[in-house]
């Protein structure tokens, strides 16, 4: 008899598996840093940042446009760092008791700082015959092992525990000795042999597994990168955020978005001019790439709005921008800002009371030859209903197909529920949910042929609901003589 009813605990050896997050509001973002691991990590805030990928730094913009997308009231960033292809790690060799090395201990990351931020000693554990490992910044104690008593717990303490260190077993198969913590060496980050493959090779780091949200290299302008971010969002569920050359010429603009179109122009956004925010010195300016402030209001708007909704206009509006790099562009019926919108570039603009807001939400797809994708809001909802899928797929995998249609019609509910969700954010159109969206998975979607193949299908059917681009307003004047109609 089950003891119900009531609670129960289990313990389990093994985990359950890790379901893949379906946050659409996450920033995936490649960049130069200081320091940090070659590993995406994600973090919540600068100091997070800090901690991991070090200080604002003079060659890159990696500081800056994570500072800028918190600001604007992002939540949470991926971080993949870029480096060299000779980039090399510090290290330092603790010794045994007959000066032969016990154990080598690794910066987490390539670069400079290891020589000047990172110091390792040995100290003696609270019993005899073991050790512990100290990592200090020269002054501070930042990480300290517990008791060690092998040479391999030392190499699984730094795996599982620590931030700043890898540790590996030296050429001597005993213990380290006490030791005062000294510098690790001075690694490199070869920053200067940065070519395309390296940046590929960090984005590729963000597999399908993290997650759905935006993908950005911020401040990358050629067509090679655009392209790339494009194919990676196609290919991992995400949209890419681009950011155009930093020019006033609207005809290169145009230009660099009609050479983004190559396959996976649905799956991105395009945006200009830079934009301008306080420096770090009083009384000066950092310009910055569109893409960190799009992202971070994407974060903040989502959350209440939904994905569908554009963060453009009053939802579009900058905390953080106070000019921009580019003169305004002109308005008006047949103005370069129109010019511009209509070929697929978003205008962040200064309006009149001084705010800076996004002033368009269009993919880059050719309007003419792919108008049912024009709207920007339209990809990320389709973003997040295919990582919701997903995930509701995921918990079917290995279930019965039996005979009464149980479980297709568990399906079924479970598809129709989350897509109710987007019907009631007003993502999907329709005067009712049956207008809005429909769910197939009758005979004709699971056929005998596909159950016989243990294949459980489904066919999503959705309206996704357009935004107000061009508001009309028809004003009638009555002669006084007449009754108002």
């Amino acid at each position: 008899m089950s003891p119900a009813p009531g609670t129960q605990i289990k313990l389990r050896d093994t985990p359950v598996p890790a379901s893949i997050p379906t946050d659409t509001t996450t920033w995936f973002v490649t960049g130069i840093s200081e320091k940090g691991p070659l590993t995406p990590i994600r973090v919540r805030s600068v100091s997070e940042f800090e901690h991991y990928f070090g200080l604002r730094v003079s060659y890159g913009i990696l500081w800056d446009c994570v500072d800028t997308f918190f600001r604007e009231g992002g939540t949470s960033v991926y971080v993949s760092r870029v480096v060299g292809p000779g980039a090399t790690s510090g290290f330092k060799n603790l010794l045994d008791g007959v000066a032969a090395t016990s154990l080598i201990v690794t910066a987490i990351g390539p670069g400079a700082y290891s020589s000047t931020q990172v110091f390792v000693g040995v100290v003696a554990g609270t019993v005899g015959g073991t050790y512990q490992i100290v990592i200090t910044d020269g002054t501070n104690i930042l990480e300290q092992s517990g008791d060690l008593t092998t040479q391999i717990d030392a190499v699984q303490w730094a795996l599982l525990s620590s931030d700043y260190v890898r540790i590996a077993v030296g050429g001597s198969a005993l213990i380290p000795v006490v030791a005062a913590p000294a510098a690790l060496s001075a690694g490199n980050d070869d920053r200067a042999n940065i070519t395309e493959t390296q940046w590929t090779n960090a984005l590729n780091l963000f597999t399908t597994g993290y997650g759905p949200g935006q993908v950005s290299a911020p401040g990358r302008t050629t067509d090679i990168a655009h392209t790339t971010l494009l194919a990676h969002a196609q290919a991992n569920r995400r949209v890419a955020i681009l950011d155009l050359v930093d020019t006033a010429t609207a005809a290169t603009l145009k230009t660099a978005v009609v050479n983004c179109r190559v396959g996976n122009q649905r799956y991105g956004a395009a945006f200009t001019p830079w934009v301008q925010v306080s420096g770090i010195v009083p009384g000066t300016l950092r310009t910055l790439p569109p893409s960190p402030f799009v992202a971070g209001m994407i974060s903040k708007n989502e959350l209440e709005k939904g994905p569908n909704s554009p963060s453009a206009g009053n939802n579009g509006i900058s905390h953080t921008a106070i000019g921009l790099s580019q003169p305004p562009f002109t308005e008006g019926a047949g103005g370069t800002r129109e010019d511009l919108n209509n070929n697929g570039i978003n205008v962040i603009m200064k309006r009149p009371s001084g705010l800076i807001e996004t002033f368009g939400w269009r993919s880059i797809v050719n309007a003419v030859t792919d108008p049912n994708w024009i709207n920007f809001g339209n990809v990320r909802l389709y973003m997040a209903i295919a990582s919701d899928a997903d995930q509701i797929a995921e918990t079917f995998v290995f279930r019965v197909i039996d005979g009464k249609g149980q479980t297709i019609s568990e399906f079924n509910g479970a598809l129709v529920g989350m897509l109710m969700l987007y019907y009631q954010q007003g993502g999907l159109y329709g005067l009712s949910a049956d207008l809005a969206f429909n769910v197939d998975t009758g005979a004709q979607v699971n056929t005998p042929l596909t159950i016989s193949n243990n294949e459980l299908h489904a066919v999503l059917n959705v309206k996704m609901s357009p935004f107000a681009e061009f508001v009309v307003i028809e004003i009638v004047k009555t002669p006084i003589t007449l009754e108002v109609i």
